[in-house]
């Protein structure tokens, strides 16, 4: 048998082709650039160092992410077992040296996420003109440093920054008409925002999100207003905000997210005043309220014509003056709803519904014919809880599921710095759902999620 060489039809000896090998060098420059372009940025520099052609096309790539993730340090110190600690003035070094060796085209991506502030404007205000002058389709800037859920707490503390430094304030340039014509996508956080008076708005914005940001009620509705094509708007934690006015029609907005905002009294989009009204043809709804007052309820003819799923996030902090059957109307107002989310904390309430407190409150059903998906959370057992788990059971003629656990599920782990507080609520609020809601199950839809026993407390813990 010959190893080398192949037998041909006609008899003749040929020698076997050797397989060439793929370089990763030697692909096209169309097929590198897509392979690269898969990397973080770190990893994509780092691929220059294998030949010039490889320089080439890092320097033309389209993601670039900086933070403290794809800035890292590269060493690694023996007497303490980790990375050291990027500081900011490390962190500015590495992004300016990636940008200047940049060719600056055909950025789809660019995000800046580390804490700075004021002080180092000179540098931001360059990466911001890259930005503008890549003509990148999607810009994040996240000057906080620090995760979401760290904002609650500085407003339960009286609403005070955690940092003293005044915050960046971005330049007006990002805002010109022939500037801001790229973004499609504008996550803004931890910064200030002053708009230019001759701002025309962004024509191809399409998300929009701003958190903590230091911005007007003014230019929040000279935005919301200017952005025809917005489908994404998220507003969280932004202090100087006490109204949200939208006069005419956002046709294309789809998902509208309203996080705390500590001076928030009323959101009024292509409506009357003092309701909380929102675009007809939204689809997602994400609200998180922070309640002391009784809650204004939505009058006259107003629906929501196209919204399938909302998931309202309540923290109920003042006992007696909220009564959470109010929020029963929701029925009502988005009569093609599909699935409904209702993360509760209720904030010093201490005892589970008993027959003291008085016969529940049933009033007569809706008839929602759309709602199939009903998942409540932080589900302690008081009365006005029971009594609006009842009416949606009972409104909810299509209803195939309702998930009641009384865990806290308040997003952003807001609740997590009193979880030890609320395990004892946890036993109570399975028993009070298992003993009235299911009792008024007549087909067999709602289940009552147990805690895991990681999360209940102790037997020593209940008896004391």
């Amino acid at each position: 048998m010959m190893r080398n060489s192949e037998q041909c039809p006609h008899g003749a000896i040929a020698k076997r082709r050797k397989v060439p090998k793929i370089s990763l060098c030697n692909l096209p420059m169309d097929i590198l650039s897509m392979i690269l372009s898969l990397l973080p940025i770190n990893d994509a520099v780092r691929t220059s160092v294998l030949s010039k052609k490889l320089k080439r096309v890092w320097c033309s790539h389209n993601n670039l992410t900086f933070d403290k993730g794809t800035m890292r340090k590269t060493y690694f110190r023996p007497s303490t077992g980790y990375y050291g600690v990027l500081r900011a003035k490390e962190f500015i070094t590495k992004v300016d040296a990636v940008l200047h060796q940049h060719s600056g085209m055909g950025v789809e991506h660019m995000e800046i996420k580390f804490g700075l502030h004021s002080k180092r404007a000179d540098h931001i205000d360059k990466w911001v003109n890259f930005a503008i002058a890549s003509r990148t389709k999607e810009f994040v800037i996240d000057l906080s440093g620090r995760p979401k859920s760290t904002y609650f707490g500085e407003l339960s503390c009286g609403n005070k920054r955690i940092s003293s430094e005044e915050p960046y304030n971005l330049p007006s340039q990002l805002f010109s008409p022939s500037n801001g014509s790229y973004l499609q996508c504008l996550e803004l956080r931890t910064l200030c925002v002053q708009l230019p008076s001759d701002f025309k708005g962004f024509l191809n914005l399409k998300s929009l999100s701003l958190v903590d940001v230091r911005i007007t009620d003014e230019d929040v509705h000279s935005v919301l207003s200017k952005c025809n094509l917005l489908e994404f708007f998220e507003i969280a934690y932004c202090r100087m905000v006490t109204r949200i006015r939208m006069l005419h029609s956002l046709d294309r907005l789809k998902h509208l997210v309203v996080d705390i905002c500590p001076k928030l009294q009323e959101i009024e989009l292509n409506c009357s005043p003092t309701t909380l009204n929102t675009s007809p043809r939204l689809e997602t709804l994400t609200l998180l309220c922070y309640e002391h007052e009784k809650t204004i309820v939505p009058e006259g003819p107003f629906k929501f014509t196209y919204l399938q799923n909302l998931r309202l996030e309540l923290v109920i902090s003042d006992y007696g003056k909220i009564d959470v059957l109010d929020y029963a109307y929701l029925l009502k107002i988005a009569p093609f709803m599909e699935t409904l989310e209702l993360p509760m904390w209720m904030v010093g309430r201490n005892r589970p519904y008993c027959k003291e407190d008085g016969e529940l409150r049933i009033g007569l059903p809706h008839k929602h014919t759309h709602l199939k998906s009903v998942r409540i959370s932080g589900f302690f057992g008081h009365k006005d809880q029971v009594e609006l788990s009842i009416h949606i059971l009972r409104s909810s003629i299509a209803l195939e599921k309702m998930e009641i656990t009384p865990k806290l599920e308040i997003s952003n782990n807001l609740a997590l710095h009193d979880c030890c507080y609320e395990k004892p609520h946890y036993v109570d609020g399975h028993r009070i759902a298992t003993e009235f809601v299911c009792k008024a199950d007549y087909r067999n839809v709602v289940n009552v999620v147990k805690v895991p026993s990681s999360l209940e407390p102790s037997a020593a813990a209940m008896e004391a």
